[in-house]
């Protein structure tokens, strides 16, 4: 279980529109000190649902982790009070220990595929790939400004010897 300032409790809003994610929305209340009130603040979260077992209602708790995408960085821990089905007849939800497992064996394949790759895939384009060499294929290089009366002028000089 995370730590109570990384544990979120919310309502899906949105559930089935997106591969593996729901949108969880969270409300909590703030002091405004001008108007001497209390107000609810609502705040909405794209959250993991690898096995896609929430439902549009499902009240949930969610917790921080590392990005799964650009814009999903929470995973639900588990289900508070199920909208529809029981939470017994839907897909498990993979508790925190099994998507750090899942996270870590992607990482080690990861690594193993980049230690099999050839040395010359590593360092880029091999030398004979790159083309002729520099002077051959520009003829005129340019030197840098050189300024005359105030104005900036691009001196050029060619670098061939026949011309």
């Amino acid at each position: 279980m995370p730590a109570p300032s990384q544990a979120l409790c919310g309502v899906v809003v949105s559930a089935g529109k997106m591969m593996k994610a729901v949108k969880v929305r969270t409300v909590k209340q703030v002091y405004d000190s001008f108007l001497q009130k209390h107000y609810t603040a609502h705040k909405s979260y794209l959250v993991s649902d690898p096995n896609s077992s929430l439902r549009t209602g499902d009240v949930v708790r969610i917790a921080a982790r590392p990005p799964a995408s650009k814009h999903i960085r929470h995973v639900v821990t588990d289900i508070v009070a199920p909208w529809g089905p029981p939470a017994e007849e839907r897909p498990p939800i993979p508790t925190l220990n099994d998507l750090d497992a899942q996270y870590k064996a992607k990482r080690e394949a990861r690594t193993a595929r980049r230690k099999q790759r050839p040395e010359e895939s590593k360092m880029g384009a091999r030398p004979e790939e790159i083309g002729p060499p520099l002077q051959e294929r520009h003829t005129d290089v340019v030197r840098g400004p050189k300024v005359v009366r105030g104005k900036a002028r691009v001196v050029l000089e060619r670098s061939m010897e026949d011309s």
